[in-house]
């Protein structure tokens, strides 16, 4: 029966006695399966076979049963009663009966000759699909197979079994289509297509007539594995094409849509290093749109012998690279982030598909070798003018201006992310710097950026590019090509030359064709002028076009595989690092030399640093001693000092004897007014500022934070200098000849102490200034002959400067010591006015440090006077406890950076 119960019910008086049989027909699987192999075969009828009933099972032919029957379900009327005892049945529910229809009227349409002789790119046409296509029957039988075979099931089950006849086309008119989808997607009668998810498919209920024997052509066993099948036609070919031709069109329909959205046709490489890489890929996919015009040429001259075969066999090898190029472009290009992270990724991407484990090495090295076209012309340009042109932002480092710079000059940095870019492009950066070939690219910038910009400021930037012949050799891409194929050659010494490979049909090579047929086309015109200037505009194209291509063969894509391809059959080496890395070296290396000579010669970096060392150190301080003392003494007179155009005139009358060439940059600066007013020399100092004007080309290696600390040096010194000053003109208390041994009474000793005093403070005064001097008096200038390149300068002075800060006592740890000598040094002041005010108050003379040491009898009852008071009034304790505590602050502080924490000195 058609329905099955569980085994509860199998014992019902409902259930049916007939025997088992199939769920829609009263035969069996075998028995169908004989009638579907009988029908095939009577399709060539015969007098052995006269009926597609299976036979007899003892061999002899059926003629009880000539015929079958569906049987239909039986409606089973179930009592409340056996309701807990039944199951739900199991089948679909079958739709209502209906009788038996006659089979379909066919209307044959007349095929129009030369209706479909135009390109594929002029085709257009509309599909009516309430309608059957089919073509009218030739005079073989096989003619119209795929709706003959159809018609022929159709009549034999009288209408019972609802077969939908297809769609029929003939062969050339499908090839014509799939050039048609190959070149702008649409749809049409055999293809569909959804242009915002860019996917094609192959209408259910379209076919072709039949397929044409294709002889001569030699399959390969997985291509035959498709057409050795037991598919109807219809099947078949709806098979064929959505597996062999369905991937290859979605493929060029991605890559056409890449090539238009990234591509403006303003000239090579107009969209940066994204667009060199397009540039590239088209130029590989130009063979197979040149592929797909010559046979739809062929189409139209042999149409007997095209066919969907011997298509998909003939482009076979274009739709291997065509899928390749496809997964490298989706694995390469980077939807998001900046410009200079695309290219980034786009370099680091394709360096690593030239692995030698990658099957489309070669492939991925032409394309990477088209792709860095960009970054080269960006490093020539920098090279031959000494400018950074990035217009893109695009390249590894960017111009900048360090804040921390002597004047905000401009320099070069490695690009990096601003916090606002998303999460996953921080992750794509970071795998992007870890990459080889990029590290080496970026090393390159930071190095030659200083160096590039120095010779084009001294203009020895021509001189150098004449001396080395640049601008007669080629430029830096062909070099890194030429370069790579001769550390190839080494070890594939087949590896042909550039002019030994056949040249492809490049782009320019089409245009002069088409300029030529379109100057042929104008001879015809009835207005001679026109033809005239038609011609002449043509010819001028052609002509500029021709000269182009003799100056300089242009690198391609195909011409680079080819290379690659006729070397050898295996995989090569990684040689792109090492041959970029073998000319970025004899570039870099020759801009050294002359950086290194500008320096030496030019500028005088040496004799810059010297006069620096010597004035603002004060090495050289014998030269401007009597400048400074004067300064000294009118701070502490009160007059008005701080006119800096007089102080840099008088310091620089001095200095023009000793330093003529470069006396002249440096003039002092009043930074704080209010410190200028100070009547302490210490403070007041403090308030100048030294200002040393020097070349942008100097400014790259003398900085402003350079600047800075030599002014704290310089303050430093100073306020050294003044204390020693202070101290030294102290002179020693001379007693009486007449008694030396005279015991002292109270102000003797008090004078006695402040001497000590002055003592102890000229030890710790001059033990600091010993200090310093130890590191003003290196001497860096003999250091910098050593140096091969400016980065190397740079690090040399940062580290004596960093010496330097850090010897003087002037970083972030030493801010409690500096605290404790600031109060040494307002000691001295203190000091100063103790001592003057001990001259005026123990002698009558002007002279405070010689005593009048006399009987009380000969010097007068006021000097009596005079000395009780300052004995009563002095502040001697108060300075010796203060000294003290001062130097068991310094000593403290001392012991612990350089013994608890292992500072150097």
């Amino acid at each position: 029966s058609l329905q099955e119960w569980s085994e509860s019910d199998a014992s019902s008086e409902e259930s049916s006695e007939l025997p088992e049989r199939e769920g829609n027909t009263s035969r069996t699987l075998c028995d169908m399966d004989d009638i579907y192999e009988r029908a095939k075969d009577c399709v060539y009828p015969n007098n052995e076979i006269c009926s597609y009933m299976p036979g007899s099972p003892t061999g002899k032919p059926c003629t009880l049963r000539s015929h079958f029957h569906i049987t239909l379900p039986h409606q089973l009327i179930l009592d409340c009663r056996y309701r807990y005892m039944l199951r739900k049945s199991r089948l679909p529910k079958m739709p209502p009966y209906e009788p038996p229809r006659p089979t379909t009227v066919i209307g044959m349409k007349a095929r129009v000759p030369g209706l479909f002789d135009r390109m594929s790119h002029t085709y257009h046409h509309c599909s009516r699909r309430d309608k059957i296509y089919t073509k009218p029957a030739g005079p073989l039988l096989l003619d119209n197979f795929a709706i003959s075979y159809l018609q022929f099931l159709k009549h034999r089950v009288w209408g019972l079994l609802e077969l939908k006849l297809p769609n029929t086309m003939d062969e050339l008119y499908l090839m014509r289509e799939i050039i048609f989808m190959f070149i702008k997607p649409n749809n049409c009668r055999f293809f569909e297509v959804n242009k915002e998810t860019h996917d094609i498919w192959v209408r259910p209920n379209f076919t072709i007539c039949t397929s044409t024997v294709v002889r001569g052509v030699n399959f390969s066993p997985s291509f035959l594995g498709v057409l050795i099948t037991d598919l109807p036609l219809q099947e078949t070919v709806q098979h064929l094409l959505s597996t062999e031709l369905i991937r290859p069109m979605r493929d060029m329909w991605k890559l056409r849509y890449v090539l238009a959205q990234n591509l403006t046709f303003l000239g090579y490489g107009s969209r940066g290093t994204l667009g060199c890489f397009l540039y590239g890929v088209r130029d590989l996919l130009d063979p197979m749109s040149v592929a797909l015009n010559e046979y739809e040429t062929y189409l139209q001259r042999s149409p007997e012998k095209a066919s969907l075969l011997h298509f998909i066999h003939k482009m076979r090898p274009h739709f291997a690279l065509l899928s390749i190029l496809r997964r490298l472009t989706d694995d390469v290009v980077l939807e998001q982030g900046p410009n200079y992270v695309r290219s980034a990724y786009l370099l680091s991407k394709l360096y690593r598909h030239t692995m030698p484990c990658m099957e489309h090495q070669k492939l991925a090295t032409a394309l990477l070798i088209i792709t860095l076209k960009r970054y080269c012309n960006i490093i020539d340009a920098w090279w031959t003018r000494g400018s950074l042109e990035d217009f893109l932002s695009e390249f590894i480092v960017e111009s900048c201006i360090d804040e921390r710079d002597y004047e905000n000059t401009c320099t070069v940095r490695r690009r990096s992310l601003s916090p606002s870019e998303s999460p996953e492009t921080h992750k794509i950066f970071e795998k992007v710097l870890t990459c080889p070939f990029y590290c080496l690219l970026l090393q390159h910038a930071l190095d030659s950026g200083d160096s590039q910009e120095l010779l084009r400021r001294v203009n020895l930037l021509g001189e150098m590019l004449s001396a080395s012949n640049v601008g007669k050799e080629s430029s830096l891409h062909d070099e890194f090509a030429k370069q790579l194929f001769e550390q190839t050659k080494l070890y594939c010494p087949n590896m042909p030359t550039e002019d030994e490979v056949p040249a492809t049909s490049t782009t320019s090579d089409r245009i002069v064709e088409c300029h030529r047929r379109e100057v042929h086309g104008a001879g015809h015109l009835a207005n001679k002028n026109l033809t005239y200037l038609l011609n002449g505009a043509f010819r001028e194209r052609t002509e500029e076009l021709t000269r182009r291509q003799g100056r300089r063969k242009p690198l391609t894509g195909p011409n680079l595989l080819r290379r690659l391809q006729i070397g050898t059959t295996l995989h090569v080496r990684v040689e792109l690092p090492e041959a970029l890395r073998v000319i970025l070296l004899r570039r870099h290396m020759l801009a050294n030399e002359y950086a290194m000579r500008a320096y030496r010669k030019e500028l005088r970096l040496d004799g810059h640093l010297h006069f620096l060392r010597h004035t603002m150190l004060l090495e050289g301080y014998c030269h401007v001693m009597p400048f400074y003392l004067s300064i000294f003494k009118r701070i502490e007179t009160g007059q008005f000092w701080h006119d800096i155009a007089d102080l840099s005139t008088d310091l620089r009358r001095i200095q023009v004897a000793h330093y003529p060439d470069f006396a002249c940059s440096f003039w002092l600066y009043a930074s704080s007014q209010v410190k200028c007013r100070s009547s302490k020399a210490f403070e007041a100092l403090d308030g100048l500022e030294v200002k040393y004007n020097i070349t942008p080309s100097l400014q790259r290696i003398i900085r402003r934070r350079h600047m800075q600390v030599y002014n704290k040096v310089w303050h430093l010194m100073l306020k050294l200098k003044w204390a020693l000053w202070k101290l030294e003109n102290m002179s020693f208390i001379q007693r009486p000849k007449w008694d030396p041994y005279s015991p002292m009474d109270l102000a003797d000793l008090t004078v006695r102490r402040l001497e000590i005093l002055r003592f102890w403070l000229l030890y710790l005064i001059h033990s600091l200034h010993t200090h310093v001097m130890q590191c003003v008096v290196q001497r860096i200038e003999s250091r910098l002959d050593e140096c091969t390149n400016i980065r190397e300068q740079k690090k040399l002075l940062d580290e004596y400067v960093n010496d330097l800060k850090s010897y003087c006592l002037l970083t972030e740890e030493f801010t409690s010591f500096r605290v404790a000598l600031d109060q040494l040094f307002h000691l001295v002041y203190v000091m100063d006015l103790e001592w003057d005010s001990c001259r005026s108050c123990l002698s009558d003379e002007d002279n405070a440090l010689a005593l009048d040491i006399s009987r009380p009898n000969e010097s007068g009852d006021m000097t009596s006077v005079k000395k009780m008071e300052y004995l009563a009034l002095n502040q001697v304790v108060e300075i010796e406890m203060t000294y003290i505590r001062c130097h068991q602050t310094l000593a403290e502080i001392l012991n612990t950076l350089a013994y608890k924490e292992n500072h150097g000195f």
